[in-house]
């Protein structure tokens, strides 16, 4: 911060000069440009901000155009900030970009600009559609140690929560359903046995084990590593171990030193594996602090991801905030709760379960705060935050498979997050956790999950849902519409309703729209489809595609690792032979782009009619040889102009060398 004010001091004291006609190179800064800066300021400073706006606005263009790019960017932010204050959120967006634009021409970085990098996250409108689908017959391939086929394992403290105090029989009736996990504290010693009551073991539930080193990393030893590592092993059910958790957060004993956080990890990994396979290794910084990925051991030796995030209305818990740091950090009540999640999320999902494995949603401050910081009672927000996440984890973030709460009263935090203490919270939350997608045990599968509708087929009667985001103008309704005929209009997150789309041919738009609290068209997306095109049914479950099937000489084309996957096969890709790789109890199939040979268990099989092409960015293979290839029959159906594949019984199933003859 204090480079960037030094920068804007030398920037009025060059202005200054340049008015003067003392600087060379004066001629690069107009006359007109300087008037209309000085005009702005001086309506600014009267309190006449449109007045303001008609100045500055004008002038920036100018100054982009002479690539001024620093009061660019200054210029673009004051027009930002009182469009911000105004109202009128949509122009305000449009000049906090162009700041940040100007100001990376200039050279600031990521953190001097910072802030409206997240007054733009919040201000964006967003608006994502999802379909529901089925679990029945799908098989998620890649699934890691305890991962759910889908859906939240829910759990969490009960030791120091004065609601249950470690009687799990009273967690149904407190939080609505039972817990699926135990969250426990564990602090590294020679001890050997697990910290928790005799009543949590007994019970025998998954158990999210923070192991924590309290006493510093070189007490991290091989033999109290094996020792823990046996107590573990005897209990026997699964272990979930967030060893050193929130180590980029300043204030724990293994912060600080990466490499050595990173050799401790690697050997409770290897321990763990050796002693205890019941134990899932979950790698957990807090979502700030300092860089995470500095303190990452390596997907080697991580089988959960996971992430320590807390929702909190003021910064620290005082009213008197500071809201520079609200933003920055994602707190407060202008944030979108669910972007605490999102840097870990996008860095590691494609490859890892995520756990959101400690979070709260503050509505007071702690007794002991009483006098100390202002009293404040924001209920109704931490309510209205709680179930706006537990609505929209299932559809925008579908990998995080864990959560755990902090229901721990024993804290020094000034900041209060006991659900069980808070009526108004705990409401929203048993009723935001009520259906299945929350599951009280890793046996269980929801009936349904959400697909992005950009990557589903849309046929018959299919149920529909929204995440909306609209920052301070705040939520209002959505409507779907079909080819423009108004379907159905929805009040409450997440928008969900029934669409028919039986018995419709060709070509089709799905709009959906979504209206502030105003009642003003915020954000709209349109999908086009065409009901008549070519659909592949497995087992009686149509199948989603993000790139429609073509059909070319008579063959029906379908995009490979979408039909692999759904077959239940391993997928790879060769890049330099160009070639796709399909995998499934010991059958493997290769198709290279263009090359109308397929090779199964290494020997050349007849030639394709058509082969494997690159359309839309997506390989397309043959529906027809994937899917015998692994023992499957298949029909085509002209009335429904559908690929029909289905599982014959295992008499009939033939075998691959079968499959590979002409």
């Amino acid at each position: 911060m204090q480079r960037l004010w030094l920068r804007r001091l030398a920037s009025a004291a060059i202005a200054f000069l340049l008015l003067l006609g003392c600087v060379p190179g004066a001629e690069a800064f107009t006359g007109e440009d300087w008037k209309l800066m000085t005009a702005g300021n001086a309506a600014a400073e009267a309190g006449d901000l449109n007045k303001a706006l008609e100045y500055w606005t004008a002038v920036i263009p100018s100054l982009r155009e002479g690539q001024d790019w620093e009061n660019c960017g200054n210029y673009a932010k004051k027009a930002a900030m009182a469009l911000d204050q105004m109202g009128r959120y949509d122009e305000a967006l449009v000049y906090y970009e162009e700041q940040i634009f100007c100001w990376q021409k200039f050279g600031y970085g990521e953190k001097e600009m910072l802030r409206e990098m997240r007054r733009v996250e919040q201000l964006r409108p967003r608006l994502e559609v999802f379909v529901a689908r089925s679990t029945e017959g799908v098989e998620p391939s890649g699934l890691a140690k305890h991962e759910p086929k889908f859906g939240v394992l829910y759990g969490g403290t009960v030791d120091q929560d004065p609601a249950i105090y470690a009687n799990l029989d009273r967690v149904a009736e407190v939080y609505g359903k039972p817990y699926g996990m135990v969250l426990i504290y564990d602090s590294v010693n020679e001890h050997g046995v697990i910290n928790a009551s005799p009543r949590v073991l007994a019970a025998g539930l998954p158990l999210q084990i923070a192991w924590q080193p309290e006493e510093g990393l070189d007490k991290v030893t091989e033999p109290v590593v094996r020792s823990y590592a046996r107590a573990l092993a005897e209990y026997g059910r699964p272990v979930f171990l967030r060893f050193g958790n929130e180590m980029n957060q300043n204030g724990v004993a293994w912060y600080g030193n990466p490499e050595l956080y990173k050799e401790k990890f690697r050997l409770v990994a290897r321990i763990m594996r050796e002693e205890a396979p019941n134990v899932a290794m979950v790698w957990a910084p807090n979502y700030v602090g300092a860089d995470f990925m500095a303190y990452y051991p390596g997907d080697e030796w991580v089988d959960w991801v996971g992430v320590s995030a807390y929702h909190d209305a003021y910064y620290l818990g005082n009213v008197n905030r500071n809201t520079i740091s609200e933003d920055n950090y994602r707190q407060g009540k202008r944030a979108n709760p669910l972007d605490k999640f999102k840097e870990i999320y996008e860095a590691f999902a494609d490859r890892k379960p995520i756990m959101i494995a400690e979070t709260g949603y503050n509505y007071t401050i702690r007794e002991d705060f009483i006098g100390k910081l202002p009293y404040y009672d924001e209920s109704a927000w931490a309510a209205q935050t709680a179930r706006y996440v537990y609505t929209y984890l299932p559809m925008v973030y579908p990998r995080i498979k864990a959560v755990g709460h902090f229901n721990n009263d024993r804290v020094r935090e000034s900041r209060k997050y006991l659900m069980s203490a808070n009526p108004t919270l705990l409401q929203a939350v048993r009723e935001a956790v009520a259906g299945d997608w929350y599951l009280s045990s890793l046996d269980q599968v929801p009936a349904t999950y959400w697909q992005p509708i950009e990557q589903a087929t849309l046929h018959g009667k299919t149920r529909v849902a929204s995440y909306v985001w609209l920052g301070d103008r705040g939520l209002g309704r959505v409507e779907y519409r079909l080819d423009g005929r108004l379907l159905a209009t929805r009040y409450d997150i997440p928008y969900e309703a029934d669409i028919d789309l039986t018995g419709l041919t060709g070509p089709h738009v799905l709009t959906v729209q979504a209206y502030d609290q105003s009642g003003k068209l915020a954000a709209e997306r349109s999908y086009s489809f065409d009901a008549s095109a070519v659909k592949v049914e497995l087992n009686g479950r149509v199948l989603d595609f993000a790139q429609p099937p073509v059909v070319e000489d008579g063959v029906t084309l379908v995009p490979f690792r979408a039909i692999a996957e759904a077959l239940g096969a391993e997928v790879n890709w060769d890049a330099g032979t160009r070639t796709v790789i399909a995998s499934r109890n010991g059958t493997e199939l290769r198709l290279t782009i263009d090359d109308p040979v397929p090779v199964i268990n290494g020997r050349p099989a007849e030639p394709l009619a058509v082969p494997a092409r690159v359309v839309g960015g997506y390989t397309m293979v043959p529906a027809r040889i994937i899917a015998q290839t692994f023992g499957m029959k298949v029909d085509w159906d002209p009335v429904r102009r559908t690929v029909v594949i289905h599982s014959p019984a295992p008499a009939d199933e033939p075998s691959p060398a079968d499959a590979a003859q002409p």
